[in-house]
């Protein structure tokens, strides 16, 4: 308030008011008792000019000392600030995400991480002030690691660079970056080199041991196809996942390649000032994001199937000595894969932090070539069980209908003379096309195309997914060959220069409907068209896998869409079921054997000829087939067995018997 608004209010009428003091009989003016206050605070308020000097002193105290530093930055330091900002730089490192486990349908743990001690050497402790990297007291440690570790160390780079010893690959490293701090030299070391290391720290000066971890697949080689191993990334690994990094862990096949990205996680980044010499000068790394675990990953298959199906194959391919055995279980409804089977296999374990050379050279000189995965890249010839979508093709077209019947005899041959027949001569008599599929009859289906086309025929070939791929979450999937007369003619122009570039109509076409020929399958493709016919119609994506869960517990179900729908229809389908069905449990039945499963299973069998013929016109070599569905009221799961070189088709029916009869046992179906 202003000196002239205080006068106003002393002048007023409410101020010349008496005031009697209590306890007193006198009066005191108002005005005086307030003029009294004003006088006192007046007082109070009095400041020395001494404190506005002490303030200007320690602003100028403080401004003098920020212009010293500024100076002493600018002009006393200067240089040098400016030599390490040209010589030293940031090193961002990454820190390894924890990578998702894998489960069974079931939530029984296939692939884990467990703890793994990897040696690394620092370059830090070999500097010389003015004279760099010590070359000769690296060479000098490396010496003396190397006689511990002996061949235990890296000596292969993902690229195919070869080291003949630990300090040739440690200088040829550095060389190409010399901003590296360390070098990995081995990984996965056990305990008696970690303590003989550790019992040598001070001639091994610059050598550490670094805890990680390492894949371990629980169950070998039932599953080695299906997950796949993981190994040090490579340079085309870089180039297809961007968030990789050079000595990260990545997917190298089956799953553990499909999910990459979902099972890798994010990697955490740290970033260190260094000098020209890569050596640390921040004393503690920033820490620029924290790492994110990978999702986990639930797959559809159930290992106790799994582990049966595969000591089945395993059993049957040793015991008629097959080259190999393959099978897939999947559910018709929704392309779940319930088994999935490659015999012979190997333990993934081996490739884990890099497989050793005379292992891998093992591998690859096995004949029965156990890296193949038979159950989605073994292309065989489908022998009869190809008659199934050629009966269908037929029906839907409108070339047959389920009372058409032709003559099967002896001494059938084309209108050129050629013979033809049926499988090992046999005659059936009049069939239809029920019948013709119970008894598997060649000559029923030759006639069929003979009053048809192969053009007419391949497109519905084609939406049963021969020649395509299934697109099955399992990386090296093979598609198969479509048997028409552009391809061929394409194979005798390329790869198949024995084979003449032409059609024939008859020759051919028989061939060909009776899965021979050139016609290629695989065992998936075989279950995933068995199980369109089961279901209805719908060409489904066989999967492996179910669902992701995160590390908080929130799940993610993977979605998949179906090839093809709709493309046949439900009355041709029932006749293809019922003709399989008498395969089964007809009078003349081809596939009896699993009449005795203890549920009611379709099916259709094909015995694949192969290889020289000999005196007899017979083929030496046979490959076996069995495929089908079951229950046959209310279809539940499809199936394919393939027992390669295994004879007839009669060895992979008893197999299949057996695994639906442990089915039924154990309560898989109801």
């Amino acid at each position: 308030m202003s000196k002239i608004e205080f006068d106003k209010k002393l002048n007023s009428k409410t101020l010349h008011k008496p005031i009697i003091k209590k306890g007193s009989n006198k009066i005191v003016s108002r005005k005086k008792i307030i003029s009294k206050a004003i006088i006192e605070g007046e007082k109070g308020l009095n400041i020395s000019g001494w404190n506005f000097i002490y303030a200007f002193l320690l602003f100028f105290i403080i401004f003098g000392v920020l212009i010293f530093n500024i100076a002493k930055l600018q002009i006393i330091e200067g240089e040098e600030m400016l030599e390490r900002s040209i010589k030293n730089k940031v090193r961002v490192t990454s820190i390894d995400a924890y990578r998702g486990v894998i489960f069974d349908s079931n939530g029984q743990k296939l692939v884990e991480n467990i703890p793994s001690s990897d040696i690394y050497i620092s370059f830090e402790k070999f500097y010389k002030e003015g004279e760099g990297l010590d070359n000769n007291e690296i060479s000098k440690v490396l010496n003396t690691l190397g006689g511990i570790i002996g061949g235990n160390w890296k000596n292969k780079e993902e690229d195919g660079t070869v080291y003949t010893s630990l300090s040739e690959r440690v200088f040829t490293i550095y060389n190409d970056n010399p901003y590296l701090n360390k070098i990995l030299l081995a990984k996965d070391v056990n305990n008696e080199i970690l303590i003989k290391i550790k019992s040598m720290s001070e001639e091994l000066k610059g050598i550490s041991i670094v805890d990680g971890s390492k894949r371990n697949y629980v169950y070998k080689d039932i599953y080695s196809h299906i997950l796949g191993y993981t190994g040090e990334v490579s340079e085309k690994d870089l180039e297809k996942f961007d968030f990789l990094f050079s000595g990260d862990t990545v997917g190298k096949s089956g799953i553990e390649r499909y999910y990459e990205e979902k099972l890798h996680g994010i990697d955490g980044q740290v970033a260190q000032e260094v000098d020209a010499f890569g050596r640390s000068i921040s004393e503690n790394p920033y820490t620029l994001k924290d790492p994110v675990s990978g999702y986990s990953l639930y797959l559809t298959v159930n290992t106790d199937v799994q582990n049966q199906f595969f000591e089945l194959i395993k059993e049957a391919v040793n015991k008629i000595s097959a080259a190999g055995g393959a099978g897939v279980i999947q559910d018709v409804n929704t392309g779940e894969i319930l088994a999935i089977v490659s015999y012979p296999s190997y333990d993934n374990n081996l490739f884990v932090n890099g497989i050793s050379q005379s292992d891998y050279t093992s591998l690859i000189s096995d004949k029965r070539n156990p890296l193949l995965d038979r159950s989605i890249a073994a292309q065989i010839p489908p022998g009869s069980t190809f008659k199934t979508i050629v009966a269908a093709a037929g029906l839907e077209d409108g070339v047959i209908n389920k009372n058409s019947t032709y003559v099967s005899r002896s001494g059938y041959t084309f209108s050129n003379g050629a013979p033809f027949q049926e499988f090992r001569n046999h005659a059936y008599g009049t069939l239809n096309v029920t019948s013709a599929l119970m008894v598997s009859s060649n000559i029923f289906f030759c006639e069929m195309i003979r009053d048809w086309s192969m053009s007419e025929l391949v497109p519905y070939l084609e939406s049963f997914g021969i020649g395509e791929y299934t697109g099955i979450d399992i990386p090296g999937e093979m598609p198969g060959r479509l048997p028409s007369p552009e391809n061929k003619i394409k194979l005798a122009q390329t790869t198949s220069p024995w084979l003449e570039p032409i059609w024939y109509p008859e020759g051919d076409s028989c061939n060909s409907v009776i899965g021979q020929g050139i016609t290629l399958v695989t065992p998936i493709q075989m279950s995933n068209w068995i199980a369109a016919i089961a279901n209805g119609g719908t060409l489904n994506t066989p999967h492996v896998g179910k669902k992701f869960v995160d590390e908080n517990g929130f799940e993610y179900d993977i979605s998949y869409s179906p090839l093809h729908q709709n493309f046949v229809s439900t009355s041709t389908l029932d006749t293809v079921k019922r003709g399989m069905w008498e395969a089964v449990n007809g009078s003349r039945g081809i596939a009896k054997t699993l009449s005795t499963t203890g549920t009611i299973v379709a099916a259709k069998t094909g015995t694949a000829e192969f290889g020289k013929v000999n005196s007899k016109g017979i083929y030496e070599d046979t490959h076996a087939w069995v495929t089908g569905f079951f229950p046959y009221e209310n279809p539940k799961y499809s199936f394919s067995l393939l027992l390669e070189d295994g004879g007839t088709s009669t060895n992979a029916t008893a197999v299949m018997s057996k695994m639906i009869s442990w089915m039924v046992s154990s309560g898989f179906v109801k």
